[in-house]
Formats: C-alpha cells, structure tokens, sequence
C-alpha cells in the first residue's frame, strides 16, 4: 500500500517537473504567443488541482478564478503583437499567478487590497523559495531511502547499455542515425546548457510555489481589517472637502463657456491650441485623481462624531465636481484628436479617465456608509480588469490607423513616421489595405515606410508552432500583398 505521506510530494514533484518543462520548451528564447497561454495555462491548472487535491475544505472558486483570469490575460499574447501590450500582459500574469499561491493557503476575497496586489510578486517570490528549498531537502532524504537507491542503481545500469544498443542501431537505421546526429550536434554545441538552466530555475519556483499553496503549516499573510486611527477631526475634514469643492465648482463656473466648446476663446500668450489641450488634459487628469486620493484620505482618517451628513454631502458635490472635470479632460482629447490624429496614448488616457470615473463612482457608494478601502480596491480592480481584456483583445492599432488615414482626405494631414514606426504589426494589415485609397505621392511615401521597417522580415519570424500569434500570421500575409512580385 502506497504511503500516504509521500503521496503529495510526488504528485507536486511530477506536475511542477511538467509545468517547467512545458516552460523551457515553448518559452526559453522564444517569441509571444500560443506558449504564453499554455504555459500560464498549465501553471494555474496545476496549482488549482494541487489545492483541491489536498485542502478540499477550503474550496470555493476565487484560487481557480485567478488562475483563469491569468490565462485569460495570457491568451491575449496570441492575439497581438504590440511589445508594449506583451509587457503588460507579462506583468499582470505575473501579479495573478502570486495572488493565486498566496491566497490559496487562506482563500478569502477580503485579503485581496491594493497593498497586497501591489507586494504579491516579491512577497510570492519570498515564500516560495524557502519551500522549494525545504522541498529539495525532502527530495535528498527520499533518494537516500531503500526503495530510491535501487532505483538509481537501476538507471545507473540501464543507461549506459541503452545508449550503447542505440549507436550500435544507428549504424544500421537511418531514422536512428538522424537521432543520434541531432543528439551529438545539440549536445556538442552546449545549446543546451542555457535551457538546462532555465528549466532548474523554472522548476525551482514552480515547486517553491505549489509546496506553498500545499503546506498546512504556512502561514498566511496578515489581513488589515482593524479599525483606523481617525486622527483627522471631524470639523478639518468637512473644511478640507468643502474648500476644495468650492474650487473645482468654482473652477468650472469660470471656464464653462469653454471647457466643452470646440476651442477655447483664449489661451495663454504664446500657447497654440495643441498646447492647450494636451497640458489641460494633464492637469486636469492630476487634479481628479488626486480628488480620489483625498476623499479616500478624509474618509478613512475623518472623525465621524459629528458633522457625518454635511460631510456626505460635501463629498458627493466633490465626486460631482470631478466626473465633470473628467468629462471636460475627455472632451480636450477629443478635440485634440480631431485636429492632430489619433494615438495609443491618448487612446488609453480616457481609458485611464474611465477607471477613475468608475472609481469615483464606486467610492460615492462607500462615502454612504462605512468606507471598506479593500471593497473598493476590490471593484475598482474588476472594472480595471474587464477595460484591459477590451484593450488587449481589440486591435485598437489597427483601429487607429485606418481613423487616421480615412481623415487624411478632410485634413490632408497624415503622420507617416507614427503609422510605420510606432503602431505595431497589429495595425499592418489595415495600413496596406488602405494604400489605394491615398493619393500620390502619399501612398508612396508610406509604402517605402512600411517596406522599410518590414525588410528584413525579423520583426513578423515565427519559428516554431507554439510562437503562433494571429497578428503576426495577418501582418506577414499583407506584406507579402503589398510586396511587388519579380517578374
């Protein structure tokens, strides 16, 4: 009868060995795509398993929810080929993953706080060390047992006469022979030493990681659920709030003739209309998250003896006064946009702006009763969350450049060097699809853009099958449209 105690360790032992492997094989060296999904995929998948293998009490769905929420995320690395977005992608997997280890030895939603998102991979990486190691160390002593040894012996006599019998058999297969010159050739040229490394590291942190989720003795972070010292009187917090809602209402009073109008009446000397819009942008955005930041600091340092309603209202006319701010903000890159061409940046500045109006939102909710920093961290997150799954699964490059092309003919205006140095191949196949409706010598000007950036072929290579990623596999097809063909 097989020992229950060593059990686990073998079954953590066998699926982290075959997470890191599936890691140095489709990740070591290669290009985003279908390897990051499968590979965050099967991380998540056997953490999830592991847990519900060995702590089926603590069930419930927010382990496996994270895991799938990573994958979810990872999956968009197939969809894409923006550096900029693979970076993100990159870091929010990251993030998930550690959330997913830490929450798995104490699985409630309340943990979950905007310090412990923000520390949960290098406090992740923390924990997970000291198991993998003390899993190593439980490895070493398992080897030195009865059973082990003859094992070893076992391979240590087995090897050799199979690596003997396999050159004998290449001499007279020519299938073998094709194995054992591949084999000589990988191993000669030390190609394999890198891979060997990065597979022990991957390893190392996929069991220090499961060892973890699976320890009953691990200690769970400590949760904030203690009061707050409310050291603000009540009476700075209602004059704090009120004299800057006064402000911004005041602000807005001023400039509302402009502030939603096609352009302002005046500027500052010597600022163009570019300038203006572009700088009240910026500050505007400033001064409506630093809003947010002072609400969250009245709230959850304000005394609540006294003045708790006029302070609710004074705080609900500030988030009012914000949402406009906001909406003023949005409105600037719109005209901004309209005269100069669209952009990723500014495209996801009002993505920006639509968290922190959700933001506000959510936090008028809290301002109604007791302010739970960790319910609206919690809320704010999910939003946060569904607007980046939009952006990543949405070719918003591609978006961009056929809005910029298509106004070319109202505004006769059109940035070449953007269109082919800073959108990635994600927006090539719109770009060559839209090269006939330009007129010389535009059209020209952007075809020896394009043909230029995309000579040499390296930035669309796809080498092995699990690099696949749509937007690559669309963007070589139009270049490949779009280059003549030799006579």
């Amino acid at each position: 009868m097989p020992d229950p105690t060593t059990q686990p360790a073998g079954r953590l032992w066998a699926t982290a060995a075959a997470v890191a492997a599936l890691g140095a094989w489709v990740m070591f060296d290669a290009r985003p795509g279908l390897n990051w999904l499968l590979w965050t995929g099967a991380a998540a998948t056997g953490l999830t398993a592991l847990h519900r293998g060995r702590h089926a009490q603590r069930g419930g769905t927010l382990v496996p929810s994270l895991g799938a929420a990573a994958t979810l995320i990872a999956g968009a690395a197939t969809i894409t080929a923006s550096e900029v977005l693979h970076v993100v992608i990159c870091a929010a997997v990251v993030v998930l993953l550690a959330m997913q280890m830490l929450l798995a030895v104490d699985p409630s939603p309340r943990r979950i706080t905007a310090r412990f998102a923000a520390t949960a991979p290098p406090v992740a990486l923390f924990r997970a060390v000291p198991h993998a190691l003390r899993r190593a160390a439980e490895a070493t002593e398992q080897i030195r047992s009865t059973r082990a040894r003859a094992w070893v012996r076992g391979l240590a006599l087995t090897l050799p006469v199979l690596l003997v019998f396999a050159l004998l058999l290449a001499e007279a297969d020519p299938t073998f022979a094709r194995w054992r010159d591949a084999a000589d050739a990988f191993f000669s040229s030390w190609e394999f030493l890198p891979r060997v490394i990065f597979f022990t590291a991957l390893l190392g942190l996929v069991v220090g990681a499961y060892g973890y989720a699976l320890s009953d003795n691990a200690a769970p972070l400590a949760t904030t659920d203690r009061e707050p010292v409310r050291w603000l009187g009540a009476t700075e917090r209602v004059m704090l709030l009120a004299a800057v809602t006064a402000l911004l209402w005041l602000f807005l009073a001023l400039q509302l003739g402009y502030l939603f109008g096609s352009q302002p009446r005046a500027t500052a000397p010597g600022m163009t209309f570019a300038e203006y819009a572009r700088r009240g942008f910026a500050e505007l955005s400033i001064v409506a998250s630093a809003s947010v930041v002072l609400i969250l600091f009245a709230e959850h340092f304000g005394q609540r003896d006294r003045h708790v309603r006029l302070a609710q209202l004074v705080a609900y006319a500030l988030v009012v006064a914000v949402l406009l701010l906001l909406a003023s903000a949005v409105h600037r890159v719109l005209l901004y946009e309209a005269a100069y061409g669209f952009t990723t940046a500014r495209l996801y500045a009002q993505a920006y702006m639509m968290v922190v109006a959700a933001a506000l939102v959510l936090l008028a909710v809290e301002v109604a009763r007791t302010l739970d920093t960790g319910r609206l961290f919690r809320r704010t997150a999910a939003v946060a969350a569904v607007l980046l799954v939009g952006l990543l699964y949405w070719n918003h490059d591609a978006w961009i450049a056929r809005r910029n092309i298509d106004r070319f003919a109202s505004a006769g205006q059109l940035d070449i060097a953007y269109l082919t140095g800073e959108l990635s191949p994600d927006a090539l196949p719109v770009i060559v699809d839209k090269l006939a409706s330009l007129p010389e010598p535009t059209r020209a000007d952007l075809r020896a853009a394009l043909q230029k950036r995309y000579a040499t072929g390296a930035t669309l290579a796809t080498t092995h099958w699990f690099e696949w990623n749509l937007s690559r596999t669309r963007a070589r097809a139009a270049q490949t449209a779009m280059t003549p063909v030799s006579p």
